[in-house]
Protein backbone atom coordinates (compact mmCIF):
# COMPACT_ATOMS: atom_id res chain seq x y z
CA UNK A 1 0.00 0.00 0.00
CA UNK A 2 1.03 3.62 -0.41
CA UNK A 3 0.73 5.82 2.67
CA UNK A 4 2.53 8.89 4.04
CA UNK A 5 2.23 11.17 7.09
CA UNK A 6 -0.06 14.25 7.29
CA UNK A 7 2.93 16.62 7.23
CA UNK A 8 5.76 16.33 4.72
CA UNK A 9 8.61 18.56 5.91
CA UNK A 10 11.52 18.84 3.50
CA UNK A 11 13.90 17.96 6.34
CA UNK A 12 12.46 14.45 6.27
CA UNK A 13 13.92 14.00 2.79
CA UNK A 14 17.43 15.11 3.69
CA UNK A 15 18.23 13.01 6.78
CA UNK A 16 21.34 10.97 5.98
CA UNK A 17 21.54 8.70 9.04
CA UNK A 18 22.51 5.38 7.35
CA UNK A 19 20.61 3.16 9.82
CA UNK A 20 17.38 5.20 9.68
CA UNK A 21 14.83 3.01 7.92
CA UNK A 22 12.10 5.67 7.79
CA UNK A 23 13.57 9.13 8.47
CA UNK A 24 10.36 10.96 7.53
CA UNK A 25 8.43 9.12 10.25
CA UNK A 26 11.29 9.66 12.72
CA UNK A 27 10.88 13.38 12.14
CA UNK A 28 7.07 13.20 12.51
CA UNK A 29 7.49 11.49 15.88
CA UNK A 30 9.12 14.68 17.13
CA UNK A 31 5.98 16.67 16.23
CA UNK A 32 3.90 14.94 18.92
CA UNK A 33 2.81 17.48 21.54
CA UNK A 34 2.99 16.52 25.22
CA UNK A 35 -0.59 17.72 25.73
CA UNK A 36 -1.97 15.27 23.20
CA UNK A 37 -0.52 11.78 23.46
CA UNK A 38 -2.13 8.45 22.55
CA UNK A 39 -4.19 6.81 24.03
CA UNK A 40 -4.30 8.83 27.29
CA UNK A 41 -5.29 12.49 27.60
CA UNK A 42 -3.70 14.84 30.13
CA UNK A 43 -6.78 14.34 32.36
CA UNK A 44 -6.61 10.50 32.14
CA UNK A 45 -9.49 10.16 29.67
CA UNK A 46 -9.34 8.29 26.39
CA UNK A 47 -7.38 10.24 23.81
CA UNK A 48 -7.69 8.22 20.64
CA UNK A 49 -5.58 10.50 18.46
CA UNK A 50 -2.41 12.57 18.52
CA UNK A 51 -1.79 16.30 18.71
CA UNK A 52 0.86 17.11 16.12
CA UNK A 53 2.65 20.46 16.09
CA UNK A 54 5.30 20.78 13.36
CA UNK A 55 8.24 23.13 13.69
CA UNK A 56 6.95 25.03 10.67
CA UNK A 57 3.34 25.84 11.50
CA UNK A 58 2.69 26.89 7.89
CA UNK A 59 3.19 23.33 6.62
CA UNK A 60 0.03 22.15 4.86
CA UNK A 61 -1.98 19.24 6.26
CA UNK A 62 -2.11 16.49 3.65
CA UNK A 63 -4.15 13.36 3.02
CA UNK A 64 -2.19 10.28 4.10
CA UNK A 65 -3.59 8.06 1.32
CA UNK A 66 -6.06 8.06 -1.55
CA UNK A 67 -9.55 8.18 -0.11
CA UNK A 68 -13.16 9.25 -0.11
CA UNK A 69 -14.39 12.23 1.89
CA UNK A 70 -16.89 11.04 4.50
CA UNK A 71 -17.55 14.43 6.13
CA UNK A 72 -15.93 17.84 6.47
CA UNK A 73 -16.41 21.33 7.85
CA UNK A 74 -14.88 24.58 6.62
CA UNK A 75 -15.16 27.58 8.97
CA UNK A 76 -14.90 31.24 8.09
CA UNK A 77 -13.76 32.23 11.59
CA UNK A 78 -12.57 30.50 14.75
CA UNK A 79 -15.03 29.38 17.44
CA UNK A 80 -15.52 30.80 20.89
CA UNK A 81 -14.65 28.22 23.53
CA UNK A 82 -16.50 27.61 26.79
CA UNK A 83 -14.67 30.53 28.41
CA UNK A 84 -15.70 33.13 25.80
CA UNK A 85 -12.32 33.22 24.06
CA UNK A 86 -12.42 33.16 20.25
CA UNK A 87 -9.52 30.74 20.02
CA UNK A 88 -10.58 27.37 18.56
CA UNK A 89 -10.79 25.96 15.03
CA UNK A 90 -13.56 23.49 14.26
CA UNK A 91 -12.58 22.72 10.66
CA UNK A 92 -12.01 19.04 9.91
CA UNK A 93 -11.87 16.42 7.15
CA UNK A 94 -12.72 12.74 7.65
CA UNK A 95 -11.49 10.33 4.95
CA UNK A 96 -12.23 6.67 4.26
CA UNK A 97 -9.45 4.60 2.68
CA UNK A 98 -9.65 1.17 1.05
CA UNK A 99 -6.42 -0.46 -0.05
CA UNK A 100 -4.65 -3.82 -0.06
CA UNK A 101 -1.67 -5.27 1.79
CA UNK A 102 -1.52 -8.55 -0.13
CA UNK A 103 -3.50 -10.75 -2.45
CA UNK A 104 -7.16 -10.60 -1.38
CA UNK A 105 -6.13 -8.67 1.76
CA UNK A 106 -8.33 -5.57 1.72
CA UNK A 107 -7.78 -2.99 4.46
CA UNK A 108 -10.41 -0.32 5.11
CA UNK A 109 -9.63 2.46 7.58
CA UNK A 110 -10.40 6.11 8.33
CA UNK A 111 -8.20 9.14 8.92
CA UNK A 112 -9.35 12.30 10.69
CA UNK A 113 -7.74 15.75 10.53
CA UNK A 114 -9.14 18.18 13.12
CA UNK A 115 -8.74 21.83 14.11
CA UNK A 116 -8.00 22.97 10.56
CA UNK A 117 -7.42 26.69 10.17
CA UNK A 118 -10.34 28.99 9.33
CA UNK A 119 -10.66 30.77 5.97
CA UNK A 120 -9.96 34.23 7.38
CA UNK A 121 -6.64 33.06 8.84
CA UNK A 122 -5.72 31.21 5.64
CA UNK A 123 -6.40 34.36 3.64
CA UNK A 124 -4.07 36.19 5.99
CA UNK A 125 -1.38 33.55 5.37
CA UNK A 126 -1.84 33.92 1.62
CA UNK A 127 -2.26 30.19 0.99
CA UNK A 128 -4.96 30.51 -1.67
CA UNK A 129 -3.86 30.31 -5.28
CA UNK A 130 -6.18 31.67 -7.98
CA UNK A 131 -7.12 29.52 -10.97
CA UNK A 132 -5.55 30.30 -14.33
CA UNK A 133 -7.42 31.68 -17.36
CA UNK A 134 -8.74 28.21 -18.16
CA UNK A 135 -10.18 27.81 -14.67
CA UNK A 136 -7.58 25.21 -13.66
CA UNK A 137 -6.36 25.11 -10.09
CA UNK A 138 -2.57 25.21 -9.62
CA UNK A 139 -0.85 22.09 -8.26
CA UNK A 140 -1.10 21.46 -4.52
CA UNK A 141 -3.78 24.10 -4.01
CA UNK A 142 -6.75 23.63 -1.72
CA UNK A 143 -9.61 22.00 -3.61
CA UNK A 144 -12.55 24.35 -4.36
CA UNK A 145 -14.79 22.54 -1.87
CA UNK A 146 -12.35 23.52 0.90
CA UNK A 147 -12.36 27.21 -0.02
CA UNK A 148 -15.93 28.05 1.03
CA UNK A 149 -17.50 27.92 4.51
CA UNK A 150 -19.94 25.12 5.22
CA UNK A 151 -21.08 26.34 8.61
CA UNK A 152 -21.99 22.95 10.05
CA UNK A 153 -20.35 19.61 9.37
CA UNK A 154 -21.55 18.20 6.04
CA UNK A 155 -21.34 14.78 4.34
CA UNK A 156 -18.54 14.26 1.84
CA UNK A 157 -20.90 13.67 -1.07
CA UNK A 158 -18.60 11.19 -2.81
CA UNK A 159 -15.66 13.57 -3.12
CA UNK A 160 -12.30 11.91 -3.68
CA UNK A 161 -8.80 12.92 -2.63
CA UNK A 162 -5.37 11.68 -3.58
CA UNK A 163 -2.49 11.04 -1.23
CA UNK A 164 -0.61 14.28 -0.44
CA UNK A 165 -3.59 16.46 -1.41
CA UNK A 166 -3.75 19.53 0.83
CA UNK A 167 -6.70 19.41 3.25
CA UNK A 168 -5.93 22.60 5.16
CA UNK A 169 -3.50 24.16 7.60
CA UNK A 170 -2.69 23.88 11.28
CA UNK A 171 -5.26 25.54 13.53
CA UNK A 172 -5.80 25.83 17.28
CA UNK A 173 -7.87 24.41 20.10
CA UNK A 174 -8.25 26.78 23.03
CA UNK A 175 -5.36 28.85 21.71
CA UNK A 176 -2.96 25.89 21.41
CA UNK A 177 -1.61 25.07 17.94
CA UNK A 178 -2.34 21.46 17.07
CA UNK A 179 -3.58 19.03 14.48
CA UNK A 180 -5.69 16.41 16.19
CA UNK A 181 -5.01 13.37 14.01
CA UNK A 182 -6.72 9.97 14.25
CA UNK A 183 -6.66 6.63 12.45
CA UNK A 184 -9.42 4.14 13.24
CA UNK A 185 -11.43 1.21 11.89
CA UNK A 186 -15.04 0.19 12.35
CA UNK A 187 -15.86 -3.06 14.12
CA UNK A 188 -16.77 -4.73 10.84
CA UNK A 189 -13.66 -3.62 8.96
CA UNK A 190 -11.40 -4.46 11.87
CA UNK A 191 -12.75 -7.99 12.12
CA UNK A 192 -12.58 -8.51 8.36
CA UNK A 193 -8.88 -7.68 8.25
CA UNK A 194 -7.41 -8.69 11.61
CA UNK A 195 -9.19 -12.03 11.93
CA UNK A 196 -6.80 -13.08 9.15
CA UNK A 197 -3.73 -12.25 11.27
CA UNK A 198 -2.26 -13.49 14.55
CA UNK A 199 -2.92 -10.15 16.21
CA UNK A 200 -3.67 -10.73 19.89
CA UNK A 201 -2.55 -14.38 19.94
CA UNK A 202 0.23 -15.28 22.34
CA UNK A 203 0.65 -18.79 20.90
CA UNK A 204 2.11 -17.85 17.52
CA UNK A 205 2.54 -20.26 14.61
CA UNK A 206 3.95 -20.03 11.12
CA UNK A 207 0.96 -18.89 9.02
CA UNK A 208 -0.10 -21.16 6.18
CA UNK A 209 -0.64 -18.32 3.70
CA UNK A 210 1.66 -16.09 1.69
CA UNK A 211 0.74 -12.71 3.23
CA UNK A 212 4.27 -11.79 4.30
CA UNK A 213 5.72 -8.28 4.41
CA UNK A 214 7.88 -5.91 6.39
CA UNK A 215 10.24 -7.26 9.02
CA UNK A 216 10.60 -11.00 9.61
CA UNK A 217 10.29 -12.57 13.06
CA UNK A 218 11.45 -16.00 14.24
CA UNK A 219 10.62 -17.76 17.50
CA UNK A 220 13.35 -20.26 18.39
CA UNK A 221 12.63 -22.82 21.15
CA UNK A 222 15.09 -23.29 23.99
CA UNK A 223 17.89 -25.83 23.70
CA UNK A 224 18.61 -25.46 19.99
CA UNK A 225 22.12 -26.08 18.64
CA UNK A 226 24.08 -23.15 17.23
CA UNK A 227 27.20 -23.64 15.15
CA UNK A 228 30.40 -21.63 14.92
CA UNK A 229 30.34 -22.41 11.19
CA UNK A 230 27.70 -24.22 9.13
CA UNK A 231 28.58 -27.94 8.94
CA UNK A 232 30.24 -28.74 5.63
CA UNK A 233 32.24 -25.52 5.26
CA UNK A 234 35.77 -25.97 3.88
CA UNK A 235 39.10 -24.79 5.26
CA UNK A 236 38.36 -21.31 3.89
CA UNK A 237 35.05 -21.10 5.80
CA UNK A 238 33.16 -21.46 2.53
CA UNK A 239 30.07 -23.51 1.75
CA UNK A 240 29.46 -23.95 -1.99
CA UNK A 241 31.69 -20.93 -2.52
CA UNK A 242 29.84 -18.69 -0.03
CA UNK A 243 32.01 -17.30 2.79
CA UNK A 244 30.75 -17.48 6.39
CA UNK A 245 32.36 -15.57 9.26
CA UNK A 246 33.40 -17.61 12.28
CA UNK A 247 31.03 -17.55 15.27
CA UNK A 248 30.52 -19.73 18.40
CA UNK A 249 29.08 -23.17 19.12
CA UNK A 250 26.47 -23.47 21.85
CA UNK A 251 22.81 -23.79 22.81
CA UNK A 252 20.23 -21.21 23.82
CA UNK A 253 19.08 -21.60 27.42
CA UNK A 254 15.83 -19.72 26.85
CA UNK A 255 13.51 -19.27 23.85
CA UNK A 256 14.58 -16.51 21.48
CA UNK A 257 12.55 -13.95 19.57
CA UNK A 258 14.41 -12.73 16.50
CA UNK A 259 13.71 -9.71 14.31
CA UNK A 260 15.32 -9.51 10.85
CA UNK A 261 15.04 -6.72 8.31
CA UNK A 262 16.92 -5.35 5.32
CA UNK A 263 17.94 -1.75 4.74
CA UNK A 264 20.07 -0.30 1.95
CA UNK A 265 21.42 -3.74 1.12
CA UNK A 266 22.40 -4.69 4.66
CA UNK A 267 20.76 -7.27 6.89
CA UNK A 268 19.91 -6.28 10.49
CA UNK A 269 19.13 -8.72 13.30
CA UNK A 270 17.78 -8.07 16.80
CA UNK A 271 17.36 -10.86 19.37
CA UNK A 272 15.48 -11.10 22.68
CA UNK A 273 15.87 -13.91 25.19
CA UNK A 274 12.59 -14.86 26.91
CA UNK A 275 12.77 -16.02 30.54
CA UNK A 276 10.40 -18.52 32.17
CA UNK A 277 7.97 -15.80 33.33
CA UNK A 278 8.01 -14.07 29.99
CA UNK A 279 10.47 -11.26 30.72
CA UNK A 280 12.37 -10.29 27.58
CA UNK A 281 16.05 -9.38 27.59
CA UNK A 282 17.55 -7.71 24.54
CA UNK A 283 20.72 -9.60 23.65
CA UNK A 284 21.73 -7.22 20.85
CA UNK A 285 22.55 -3.77 22.19
CA UNK A 286 22.36 -2.61 18.58
CA UNK A 287 21.21 -4.68 15.60
CA UNK A 288 23.80 -7.12 14.25
CA UNK A 289 24.63 -5.92 10.73
CA UNK A 290 25.62 -8.19 7.84
CA UNK A 291 26.90 -5.84 5.16
CA UNK A 292 25.60 -6.18 1.59
CA UNK A 293 23.67 -9.35 2.49
CA UNK A 294 20.60 -8.30 0.50
CA UNK A 295 22.67 -7.29 -2.52
CA UNK A 296 24.29 -10.74 -2.43
CA UNK A 297 21.04 -12.71 -2.23
CA UNK A 298 21.05 -13.71 -5.90
CA UNK A 299 24.63 -14.96 -5.68
CA UNK A 300 23.90 -16.87 -2.46
CA UNK A 301 20.72 -18.38 -3.83
CA UNK A 302 22.31 -19.67 -7.05
CA UNK A 303 25.28 -21.22 -5.23
CA UNK A 304 23.57 -22.62 -2.14
CA UNK A 305 20.39 -23.81 -3.89
CA UNK A 306 21.35 -24.74 -7.46
CA UNK A 307 18.30 -27.03 -7.74
CA UNK A 308 15.97 -24.00 -7.43
CA UNK A 309 17.54 -20.59 -6.77
CA UNK A 310 14.13 -18.89 -6.60
CA UNK A 311 13.10 -21.10 -3.67
CA UNK A 312 16.51 -20.48 -2.14
CA UNK A 313 16.07 -16.73 -2.50
CA UNK A 314 12.87 -16.90 -0.45
CA UNK A 315 14.53 -19.09 2.17
CA UNK A 316 17.35 -16.56 2.55
CA UNK A 317 14.90 -13.66 2.81
CA UNK A 318 11.95 -15.18 4.70
CA UNK A 319 13.26 -18.39 6.25
CA UNK A 320 10.59 -20.33 4.36
CA UNK A 321 9.31 -20.80 0.83
CA UNK A 322 6.22 -18.74 0.00
CA UNK A 323 5.85 -19.63 -3.68
CA UNK A 324 3.75 -22.63 -4.62
CA UNK A 325 4.45 -25.29 -5.51
CA UNK A 326 7.83 -25.43 -3.81
CA UNK A 327 10.55 -27.16 -5.82
CA UNK A 328 12.98 -27.76 -2.96
CA UNK A 329 11.75 -30.65 -0.83
CA UNK A 330 11.67 -30.32 2.94
CA UNK A 331 13.88 -33.39 3.26
CA UNK A 332 15.73 -35.53 0.69
CA UNK A 333 14.29 -38.93 -0.17
CA UNK A 334 17.21 -40.60 1.61
CA UNK A 335 18.95 -38.56 4.26
CA UNK A 336 22.38 -39.51 5.56
CA UNK A 337 22.81 -38.97 9.32
CA UNK A 338 25.98 -37.24 10.36
CA UNK A 339 28.63 -38.99 12.36
CA UNK A 340 28.84 -38.57 16.10
CA UNK A 341 31.58 -35.97 15.70
CA UNK A 342 29.17 -33.76 13.70
CA UNK A 343 25.85 -34.49 15.37
CA UNK A 344 23.44 -31.93 14.02
CA UNK A 345 21.48 -31.08 10.88
CA UNK A 346 21.59 -33.30 7.83
CA UNK A 347 23.99 -31.76 5.31
CA UNK A 348 21.90 -32.86 2.35
CA UNK A 349 18.69 -31.20 3.57
CA UNK A 350 17.60 -29.17 0.53
CA UNK A 351 16.02 -26.31 2.49
CA UNK A 352 18.71 -25.82 5.13
CA UNK A 353 19.16 -22.06 5.67
CA UNK A 354 21.93 -20.75 7.90
CA UNK A 355 21.13 -17.54 9.80
CA UNK A 356 23.61 -15.86 12.13
CA UNK A 357 21.79 -15.27 15.43
CA UNK A 358 22.90 -14.06 18.86
CA UNK A 359 21.90 -16.89 21.22
CA UNK A 360 23.42 -15.71 24.52
CA UNK A 361 25.08 -12.62 25.94
CA UNK A 362 28.09 -11.95 23.70
CA UNK A 363 27.63 -15.15 21.70
CA UNK A 364 26.28 -15.71 18.22
CA UNK A 365 26.17 -18.75 16.01
CA UNK A 366 24.52 -20.28 12.97
CA UNK A 367 21.14 -22.04 13.09
CA UNK A 368 18.99 -23.58 10.38
CA UNK A 369 16.15 -21.04 10.38
CA UNK A 370 14.08 -23.18 8.00
CA UNK A 371 13.61 -25.86 10.67
CA UNK A 372 9.91 -26.53 11.28
CA UNK A 373 10.43 -26.13 15.04
CA UNK A 374 11.13 -22.43 14.45
CA UNK A 375 8.01 -20.30 13.99
CA UNK A 376 8.23 -17.73 11.18
CA UNK A 377 6.17 -14.55 11.06
CA UNK A 378 6.29 -11.05 9.63
CA UNK A 379 4.80 -7.63 10.22
CA UNK A 380 1.71 -8.94 8.42
CA UNK A 381 1.04 -11.06 11.54
CA UNK A 382 1.30 -8.24 14.15
CA UNK A 383 3.18 -10.51 16.61
CA UNK A 384 2.33 -9.91 20.25
CA UNK A 385 5.98 -9.94 21.34
CA UNK A 386 6.57 -6.75 19.35
CA UNK A 387 4.02 -5.07 21.62
CA UNK A 388 0.85 -5.31 19.51
CA UNK A 389 -2.20 -5.92 21.66
CA UNK A 390 -5.90 -5.12 21.78
CA UNK A 391 -7.17 -2.95 24.61
CA UNK A 392 -10.91 -3.04 25.21
CA UNK A 393 -12.83 -0.21 26.83
CA UNK A 394 -14.92 -2.69 28.80
CA UNK A 395 -14.25 -5.82 30.81
CA UNK A 396 -13.19 -8.62 28.48
CA UNK A 397 -12.95 -12.36 28.94
CA UNK A 398 -11.29 -12.76 25.55
CA UNK A 399 -7.71 -14.06 25.71
CA UNK A 400 -6.86 -11.94 22.65
CA UNK A 401 -7.53 -8.59 24.33
CA UNK A 402 -6.94 -6.80 27.63
CA UNK A 403 -9.38 -4.60 29.47
CA UNK A 404 -8.41 -0.94 29.59
CA UNK A 405 -6.69 -0.12 32.92
CA UNK A 406 -9.41 2.19 34.24
CA UNK A 407 -10.43 3.17 37.75
CA UNK A 408 -14.03 3.27 39.03
CA UNK A 409 -14.56 6.67 37.34
CA UNK A 410 -13.65 5.28 33.94
CA UNK A 411 -10.28 7.10 33.90
CA UNK A 412 -6.87 5.60 33.19
CA UNK A 413 -5.37 4.35 36.45
CA UNK A 414 -1.60 4.52 37.02
CA UNK A 415 -1.30 1.32 39.05
CA UNK A 416 -3.41 -0.68 36.59
CA UNK A 417 -1.54 0.75 33.60
CA UNK A 418 1.76 -0.10 35.26
CA UNK A 419 0.60 -3.67 35.81
CA UNK A 420 -0.52 -3.97 32.18
CA UNK A 421 2.82 -2.60 30.95
CA UNK A 422 4.81 -4.96 33.16
CA UNK A 423 2.66 -7.92 32.14
CA UNK A 424 3.22 -7.02 28.50
CA UNK A 425 7.00 -7.18 28.88
CA UNK A 426 7.03 -10.25 31.15
CA UNK A 427 7.81 -10.47 34.85
CA UNK A 428 8.02 -7.36 37.01
CA UNK A 429 10.80 -5.04 35.96
CA UNK A 430 11.72 -1.96 38.03
CA UNK A 431 12.14 0.21 34.93
CA UNK A 432 8.41 -0.08 34.24
CA UNK A 433 7.31 0.78 37.77
CA UNK A 434 6.23 4.31 38.72
CA UNK A 435 8.65 6.05 41.02
CA UNK A 436 6.33 8.85 42.08
CA UNK A 437 5.01 9.67 45.53
CA UNK A 438 1.49 8.41 46.14
CA UNK A 439 -1.54 10.64 46.59
CA UNK A 440 -1.80 12.72 49.73
CA UNK A 441 -5.49 12.89 50.81
CA UNK A 442 -4.75 15.51 53.45
CA UNK A 443 -3.88 17.92 50.63
CA UNK A 444 -7.54 18.02 49.58
CA UNK A 445 -9.61 16.29 46.94
CA UNK A 446 -8.70 18.73 44.18
CA UNK A 447 -5.00 18.28 44.84
CA UNK A 448 -5.46 14.51 44.91
CA UNK A 449 -7.07 14.56 41.45
CA UNK A 450 -4.25 16.74 40.14
CA UNK A 451 -1.66 14.42 41.68
CA UNK A 452 -3.20 11.44 39.91
CA UNK A 453 -3.20 13.28 36.60
CA UNK A 454 0.37 14.48 37.04
CA UNK A 455 1.67 11.07 38.14
CA UNK A 456 0.23 9.32 35.10
CA UNK A 457 1.49 12.07 32.80
CA UNK A 458 5.01 11.77 34.22
CA UNK A 459 4.95 7.99 33.92
CA UNK A 460 4.11 8.21 30.23
CA UNK A 461 6.19 11.26 29.30
CA UNK A 462 9.29 10.80 31.45
CA UNK A 463 12.40 11.00 29.20
CA UNK A 464 13.48 7.64 30.61
CA UNK A 465 10.11 6.03 29.81
CA UNK A 466 10.72 5.49 26.11
CA UNK A 467 9.92 1.80 26.50
CA UNK A 468 6.51 2.66 27.98
CA UNK A 469 5.67 5.15 25.21
CA UNK A 470 6.85 2.65 22.61
CA UNK A 471 4.53 0.01 24.04
CA UNK A 472 1.56 2.42 24.12
CA UNK A 473 2.08 3.03 20.40
CA UNK A 474 1.14 -0.59 19.77
CA UNK A 475 -2.01 -0.54 21.87
CA UNK A 476 -4.97 -0.87 19.51
CA UNK A 477 -7.88 0.44 21.53
CA UNK A 478 -11.60 -0.27 21.36
CA UNK A 479 -13.23 2.96 22.43
CA UNK A 480 -16.03 5.39 21.55
CA UNK A 481 -15.32 8.40 19.37
CA UNK A 482 -15.19 11.67 21.30
CA UNK A 483 -16.85 13.30 18.26
CA UNK A 484 -20.01 11.18 18.69
CA UNK A 485 -22.58 12.98 20.91
CA UNK A 486 -23.95 9.61 22.04
CA UNK A 487 -21.03 9.32 24.46
CA UNK A 488 -20.81 12.96 25.52
CA UNK A 489 -22.23 12.73 29.05
CA UNK A 490 -20.47 9.43 29.78
CA UNK A 491 -17.13 10.95 28.82
CA UNK A 492 -17.33 14.13 30.87
CA UNK A 493 -19.86 13.63 33.69
CA UNK A 494 -17.23 13.10 36.38
CA UNK A 495 -15.93 16.66 35.78
CA UNK A 496 -18.65 17.71 38.26
CA UNK A 497 -17.31 15.39 40.98
CA UNK A 498 -15.47 16.56 44.08
CA UNK A 499 -12.00 17.80 43.20
CA UNK A 500 -12.72 17.92 39.47
CA UNK A 501 -12.61 20.99 37.25
CA UNK A 502 -16.34 21.87 37.33
CA UNK A 503 -17.11 20.92 40.93
CA UNK A 504 -20.06 23.11 41.96
CA UNK A 505 -20.05 24.91 38.60
CA UNK A 506 -23.00 23.43 36.69
CA UNK A 507 -23.44 26.51 34.46
CA UNK A 508 -19.78 26.47 33.42
CA UNK A 509 -20.02 22.72 32.78
CA UNK A 510 -23.08 23.23 30.55
CA UNK A 511 -21.23 25.93 28.65
CA UNK A 512 -18.29 23.58 28.19
CA UNK A 513 -20.57 20.84 26.81
CA UNK A 514 -22.12 23.34 24.40
CA UNK A 515 -18.62 24.13 23.11
CA UNK A 516 -17.79 20.43 22.68
CA UNK A 517 -21.03 19.89 20.75
CA UNK A 518 -20.02 22.61 18.29
CA UNK A 519 -16.87 20.64 17.48
CA UNK A 520 -18.54 17.21 17.27
CA UNK A 521 -19.70 16.04 13.85
CA UNK A 522 -20.58 12.33 13.90
CA UNK A 523 -24.10 12.87 12.58
CA UNK A 524 -22.64 13.97 9.22
CA UNK A 525 -20.40 10.94 8.66
CA UNK A 526 -22.96 8.27 7.81
CA UNK A 527 -21.28 5.97 10.36
CA UNK A 528 -23.37 4.32 13.10
CA UNK A 529 -23.87 6.38 16.24
CA UNK A 530 -22.90 4.86 19.58
CA UNK A 531 -20.65 2.15 18.14
CA UNK A 532 -17.18 1.69 19.56
CA UNK A 533 -14.31 1.84 17.10
CA UNK A 534 -10.79 0.41 16.96
CA UNK A 535 -8.18 3.18 17.22
CA UNK A 536 -4.49 3.03 16.34
CA UNK A 537 -1.62 5.27 17.27
CA UNK A 538 -1.79 7.09 13.93
CA UNK A 539 1.95 7.51 13.33
CA UNK A 540 2.66 3.90 14.38
CA UNK A 541 -0.08 2.78 11.96
CA UNK A 542 1.48 4.72 9.08
CA UNK A 543 5.01 3.57 9.91
CA UNK A 544 3.92 -0.06 10.09
CA UNK A 545 1.93 -0.17 6.87
CA UNK A 546 4.64 1.71 4.96
CA UNK A 547 6.52 -1.59 5.22
CA UNK A 548 3.91 -3.31 3.05
CA UNK A 549 5.12 -2.98 -0.54
CA UNK A 550 2.03 -4.56 -2.06
CA UNK A 551 0.38 -2.36 -4.70
CA UNK A 552 -3.27 -2.79 -5.55
CA UNK A 553 -4.33 -2.48 -9.18
CA UNK A 554 -5.46 1.10 -8.58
Amino acid sequence: MIISPPFLPTAGLTITEPAATDPMMDLLDRFTASHGGYPIAFDRRWHTGLHLVPDDQHLPVRAIADGEVMAFRVCQKPLTDGFDDCNSNAGFVLLRHATETGENRTLTFYSLYMHLLDLDAMNHLGVFHPANDQGEQPPHALAPWLQHPTGEAVPGGGKKVRRKDILGYLGKLQNMHQLHFEVFMTQRDFKAYFDGTQFGHTAVATPPGTDYWGHSYYVIPAGQAFWGLPPGTDEHNKLNGIKFDSAQNGKNEHPLQVEVYFHKGDKYTNVWSVADKGARTLLTESPVVEKDYEYDLYNRATKLYPACPSDGYELLRFGRILSTPATLAAMPESSRPLGAEQAGPVLAKPRITWFLVTFAEGKKGYIDISDDAIQKLSDADFPFFMGWQRISGSASDSPSRSSAPFDSDGLWDLDKLTQLVRTSVGEANPMFAPTYVGQQPEAGKKAEVQQKNDALKRYVNDPDSFAVRDLLQRFVCEAPSEWDRTHLDMRYKNLLDAGEHFEGKQAAYDKFLAFVKKIQFWDATGLPAGEKLWFFHPLAFIRHFRRSAWFSKN
